[in-house]
């Protein structure tokens, strides 16, 4: 018997940032941004929290929210058309038996949300009808002011 989508979101865990190190560059060179503030910042005010449906929906740079519970095909087209290759296969096992993963991080800088990583994670939540928590931070302009 399957567990409760409930009890399944507690088995995102507060994710490895330095084993993100790369996600964090790339995120980075995006915002025209510092990568070690970035670090600095996800392991020093980030908060571990369910993903709101409305950041969900306004979260940039995935796709985990634009199709419906069960629709696995989608999951593997997005996952094999990365440039890494992510095995979501391994996700949906470990979430389906509630083994901890590593929450998706996500930074808030503006008005805009971005996914750092775990977009193949998402979309398994996704497709499972999962509500993850996150890893969610932010940065803000104004910092130097503090």
């Amino acid at each position: 018997m399957r567990e409760s989508t409930e009890s399944l979101r507690e088995y995102f865990i507060y994710p490895d940032i330095e084993a993100e190190r790369d996600e964090f560059e790339r995120v980075a060179h995006t915002f025209g941004l510092d990568a070690d503030t970035l670090v600095f910042l996800a392991k020093e005010e980030g908060k571990l929290e369910l993903l709101s449906e409305d950041v969900w929906g306004r979260l940039e740079n995935t796709e985990s929210h634009e199709f419906d519970k069960d629709e696995w095909r989608i999951v593997k087209e997005v996952s094999e058309a990365q440039e890494r290759v992510r095995d979501w296969q391994k996700f949906k096992t470990l979430e389906e038996k509630g083994v901890p993963i590593d929450a998706p991080i996500i930074l808030k800088c503006g008005d805009t949300y971005h996914l750092v990583s775990g977009n193949t994670r998402l979309m398994v939540a996704h497709a499972l009808g999962i509500t993850p928590k996150v890893l969610l931070f932010e940065y803000r302009h104004d910092r130097s002011d503090e």
